[in-house]
């Protein structure tokens, strides 16, 4: 129903790139904790973009209910 997300990124300057990412993602559901912690596995897992991300600069966060 909806969705809420945090982003939190620490910057190198020399050379320039992202060394470290957090995010926190707020869901508004009425799916349960285990649906829930599947889609966040599933999006660490089979995520093109969380895989290019998480690839190249440290990557962690957490999914939970709003």
């Amino acid at each position: 129903q909806g969705v809420t997300v945090d982003v939190h990124g620490e910057r190198q300057d020399a050379p320039p790139k992202m060394v470290s990412i957090t995010y926190k993602v707020l869901i508004d559901s009425d799916e349960d904790d285990h649906k829930l912690e599947l889609l966040h596995h599933n999006i660490q897992k089979f995520g093109t973009i969380y895989n290019t991300v998480s690839a190249g600069t440290q990557l962690t966060g957490t999914l939970s209910r709003l």
